[in-house]
C-alpha cells in the first residue's frame, strides 16, 4: 500500500473519530456515549469522578469492531481499585487498522469528599503509528468532577486536555482533542435512569446525546440513545450475574456503518 494512500486513510479516521477513540464500554456506550454523568468503571474515559459508584476492585474488558470495514477495531482494558473514599484506575485503549492505529493509556485519581461529590484527574499517554510513517507520542491531562444533587439527580463536568497538549513528529502533527463537557442523569425510577450531555470539542461544532438505561428485570437491561453531531443511534443491553457483567451495544453511524461492542467486568 503506497505512502498517499495510508496517510489519506490515516487523517480520514482522525476527522472522522475524535470521540470514538475513547472506549466507554458496552453500557455507556449503549446509552448514547453517555459519560459526563453517569457511574460506571468506563467513566475512567469518559469522566474519572464517575469511577466512585464502583465498590469493590474491578476489571474490564472491552472489543468493538465495524460491520462496514473489518480492518476497523477498537479493544479496551479498565481496571479500578477503590480503597476508603479515594479511587485508582489504569485504562489501556487502541483504535484504528493494520496500516494506523492509535494507543491511549490513562492513570486516574478520585477523590468522593462525601457520598454527593468527587473529583478525578487523569493522566495520559498517547500514540499514533502509521505503517511507513513511524510513530509519534504525546501526553495529556482531564479532570472531571460528579456531583448528587439529590437522590435522583446527578450533574458532571469533564474536561479534556484544557492544556491544549498535541504530539508532533517530522512526518505527522496531531492535536490531541481538547473537549469541555456538562451532562446530568436522572433517576426516574428504581428501573429507569436517562442521561444527557453537551460537548465541544475546540473547533468544532456542539455535540449532544441522550441515553436511557432501563433496568427490566434484576439482571438485565436494556438501554438506547442518540447523538446530533454527527447524528448517531445507539442501542445496547446488559446482564449481570453475582460478581460478572456482560454489556453488548451497537453504534450506527452515517459515515462508518454499524460497530458492535462487547465488554466483560468482574468485581472481585
Amino acid at each position: 500500500m503506497n505512502k498517499v494512500f495510508i496517510l489519506t486513510i490515516s487523517m480520514f479516521i482522525i476527522s472522522l473519530c475524535c470521540f470514538a477513540q475513547n472506549n466507554t464500554g458496552g453500557r455507556l456506550l449503549g446509552m448514547g456515549n453517555n459519560t459526563i454523568a453517569v457511574k460506571d468503571i468506563w467513566s475512567i474515559n469518559g469522566n474519572p469522578a464517575g469511577i466512585t459508584g464502583l465498590n469493590k476492585p474491578t476489571l474490564a474488558l472491552s472489543y468493538g469492531k465495524s460491520i462496514t470495514s473489518t480492518e476497523i477495531s477498537n479493544q479496551g482494558l479498565a481496571f479500578v481499585i477503590p480503597f476508603n473514599r479515594n479511587f485508582a484506575g489504569l485504562s489501556i485503549q487502541r483504535y484504528g487498522i493494520t496500516e494506523y492505529n492509535e494507543i491511549n493509556a490513562g492513570i486516574a485519581l478520585t477523590k468522593a469528599f462525601s457520598e454527593n461529590f468527587a473529583i478525578g484527574i487523569k493522566l495520559n499517554y498517547h500514540q499514533i503509528k502509521i505503517t511507513n510513517y513511524g510513530s509519534t507520542n504525546g501526553f495529556s491531562a482531564d479532570v472531571g468532577l460528579m456531583y448528587k444533587y439529590n437522590g435522583n439527580l446527578t450533574f458532571g463536568a469533564f474536561v479534556s486536555n484544557p492544556t491544549l497538549q498535541k504530539y508532533k513528529t517530522q512526518n505527522l502533527s496531531a492535536q490531541i482533542p481538547t473537549i469541555f463537557s456538562l451532562g446530568a442523569s436522572y433517576n426516574a425510577s428504581n428501573k429507569i435512569l436517562v442521561a444527557s450531555y453537551i460537548k465541544k470539542e475546540l473547533d468544532k461544532a456542539f455535540d449532544v446525546g441522550l441515553g436511557i438505561d432501563y433496568n427490566i428485570f434484576e439482571v438485565l437491561s436494556l438501554r438506547g440513545g442518540l447523538t446530533a453531531k454527527s447524528f448517531k443511534q445507539y442501542a445496547g443491553f446488559g446482564i449481570r450475574y453475582k460478581h460478572l457483567t456482560f454489556d453488548g451495544a451497537v453504534e450506527s453511524d452515517p459515515n462508518l456503518g454499524y460497530s458492535p461492542q462487547i465488554a466483560l467486568a468482574y468485581a472481585f
